[in-house]
């Protein structure tokens, strides 16, 4: 791996570190050797990196490295796809699912040695309608919590967790339609992941065994549990048993139309929307280039 020209893309409202100048200066330290040219840039509003992306792009940078969250990560990474241009992480979000899917350090100062050391990796692109993602996307439990999280202030596991907790007691689970190479499955869910790496982020394995560049998406439906159920299997989540329970389904392909009974929410690398009672997902095969470490 060679590169000349790397511009840092630094969101500055990302994570627990609120210091974005002391994590610009472990940059800086760890790259004093470095043999290429590269400057920093700090986002000013949502949808910012993908602009500053996309003039890297044209101008004919090597790579784009966003220092943040999976947020940040995903509106760089899309402007990214088809692209010569290579994805650099410096992980400082709250989950880092797309760091933690290819195994780059949630170490500031690692994950910057990795522009030394690493490896040019190409990985799938999911879509979820007209937007790309890179992690997992879905509907359904997560997709509210998902929502109800980007609207609280807090940040981190411990905020989310205690969002899901709230609502799971209320929550009444949908009854979906997935539509995919000639099946349909009907499927009263708490949850469906369209995933295209293991994991939501911190450590929550949803899909153990999806492959970021397989060229499939993993289907993974968690139908309706009581919650002393739910307690219980909770832990499997982190541990990569959770398809071994037997309220968890999974299905691989190219492509997966879902629909529900009224227009809902939906998430796409943590990131939510509100979906329509119809949402397409499918898989672009090795479309992005990200720097990884040198060993798989």
């Amino acid at each position: 791996m060679e590169l000349k020209r790397v511009k840092f893309v630094q969101n500055p409202k990302s994570g627990f570190i609120k210091s974005p100048i002391f994590i610009r200066k472990v940059v800086e330290l760890a790259l004093e050797d470095a043999p290429f040219e590269f400057d920093f840039v700090e986002t000013q509003y949502r949808g910012h990196a993908h602009q500053i992306a996309l003039e890297c792009v044209e101008e004919g940078y090597d790579a784009v490295v966003v220092v943040g969250g999976d947020g940040t990560a995903n509106e760089v990474a899309s402007a990214l796809v088809h692209t010569p241009t290579a994805l650099g992480i410096i992980p400082t979000g709250s989950g880092n699912g797309l760091a933690r899917g290819v195994n780059i350090p949630v170490s500031v100062r690692r994950a910057a040695r990795l522009l030394l050391t690493g490896r040019i990796q190409q990985v799938d692109a999911g879509r979820l309608e007209n937007r790309y993602y890179f992690v997992v996307a879905g509907v359904g439990f997560d997709a509210l919590v998902g929502k109800l999280f980007d609207d609280s202030s807090l940040r981190g596991p411990l905020p989310y967790f205690t969002i899901g907790f709230r609502e799971f007691l209320f929550y009444k689970p949908e009854v979906f339609i997935l539509r995919f190479d000639g099946k349909q499955v009907v499927a009263p869910a708490l949850l469906i992941a369209v995933a295209n790496t293991k994991q939501w982020g911190n450590g929550a394995l949803i899909a153990p065994h999806a492959e970021v560049d397989d060229g499939l998406l993993d289907v993974c439906i968690l139908h309706r549990v009581k919650l002393p159920y739910a307690l219980y299997h909770f832990p499997k989540l982190f541990t990569g048993q959770i398809d071994k329970i037997r309220k968890y389904e999974r299905y691989q392909t190219k492509e997966v139309e879902i629909i529900r009974e009224t227009p809902g929410p939906f998430h796409a690398d943590g990131e939510p929307g509100e979906g329509k009672t119809s949402l397409k997902f499918s898989i672009e095969p090795r479309a992005l280039k990200i720097i990884t470490p040198s060993h798989r």
